[in-house]
């Protein structure tokens, strides 16, 4: 059985592209200080044992005990974004990532086999990135890195991340590769399984396909990605991943629809694509998100389940009660594509 450690946990999206693969497997812990992404994640993975500490309070011994296969990780990737000051490794919040590179990782006996990096567009350019690929190459890990959006697979959604894989190998290596991919492959057994999952419910008429063919134009601008990896016909559409088109609980009111009318974008369940959510999303409007046009013509949010669909977070997936709106969005924004991590854990083990 594979020993998963799951650091900066955040609500469980690697747990949640373990489970997609049908893995066996035990997550050993996972660790992440917000309290409450633990709620979200404890809602949902009731038999985890969730560690609300800082990892750099967490002792070398605790970190031999575990003794696990795989590490997945998030760091904190505000040191990193271009909205933030970008103080990189100077940023506390990079605290816990240093103390993983310099301390644990370096000292620890029982290596994990497997690591898997998730961050945003932008930590390859960091200190924190070549303190990565130092402490990996130190340590005799094989590494591929990948700049992916879910959007290269259909899915329509641009959240352009940063990916690494690595493999921890017998015999030290002479030569690392500076590459990072922008294409991946042998994803197509898992694109089957998540059309299964959101299934594909539109079909145009011809006036729609003259709309969805000027979306399409836009799709590549949206992703920022070199190339889409699927045919035009396994694109799925906003409306698979939409719990129902009218919701008037998330309808913009009037001095709303002022303020974001033109600064906004605004799409229908015909579209093929959607901007990156981002934690502040229904709090400002410019860069955090795109709005939903309804077949009665009102303008809406998305909600935090669809946003949570278009993750591809499983359809069982909650958000418990006591999670306000605002909440769900500011961790959703935090948090990853499933299927992309799936992929890459799919190519970590299987071909890596």
């Amino acid at each position: 059985m594979l020993r998963v450690l799951e650091l900066f946990s955040g609500i469980g999206g690697m747990h949640c592209a373990l489970d997609f693969l049908d893995l066996n497997y035990e997550i050993v812990a996972a660790i992440d200080i917000n309290p409450t992404a633990n709620v979200v994640y404890s809602s949902n993975f009731p038999n985890v044992p969730i560690i609300n500490r800082s990892i750099e309070t967490i002792s070398l011994k605790q970190w031999e005990k575990w003794n696990a296969d795989l590490w997945t990780m998030s760091p904190p990737c505000q040191p990193f974004t271009r909205q933030g000051k970008q103080e990189d490794l100077n940023d506390r919040r990079t605290d816990g990532f240093v103390y993983l590179m310099k301390t644990i990782l370096s000292q620890l006996k029982s290596k994990p086999k497997y690591i898997l990096l998730e961050n945003v567009s932008g930590f390859e350019h960091s200190q924190a990135h070549q303190l990565l690929l130092e402490t990996l190459q130190s340590n005799n890990y094989s590494y591929e890195q990948y700049l992916l959006s879910p959007i290269q697979f259909g899915i329509p959604n641009s959240r352009l991340r940063y990916y690494l894989i690595a493999k921890q190998q017998d015999n030290s290596i002479d030569t690392y590769s500076p590459i990072i991919h922008t294409r991946i492959s042998n994803f197509e057994k898992l694109l089957t399984k998540l059309h299964e999952q959101f299934p594909l419910k539109t079909s145009l008429s011809s006036e729609e396909n003259l709309i969805q063919n000027r979306n399409d134009q836009i799709t590549d601008q949206c992703s920022h990605s070199s190339e889409i990896l699927i045919d035009s016909n396994q694109s799925m559409f906003i409306n698979d991943f939409l719990v129902s088109n009218e919701n008037s609980e998330f309808e913009l009111d009037e001095k709303q629809l002022k303020r974001g009318l033109n600064v906004c974008d605004i799409i229908t369940c015909y579209a093929k694509r959607s901007f990156c959510f981002t934690k502040s999303y229904a709090k400002y409007f410019e860069g955090t998100g795109s709005l939903f046009s309804t077949l009665t013509d009102h303008i809406r949010y998305f909600t935090p389940k669809e946003i949570a669909n278009l993750h591809c977070f499983p359809l069982n997936y909650n958000f418990p009660q006591q999670i306000t709106n605002r909440q769900a969005y500011s961790l959703l924004g935090n948090s990853l594509n499933v299927f992309v991590i799936s992929i890459l854990l799919e190519n970590l083990f299987e071909r890596f």
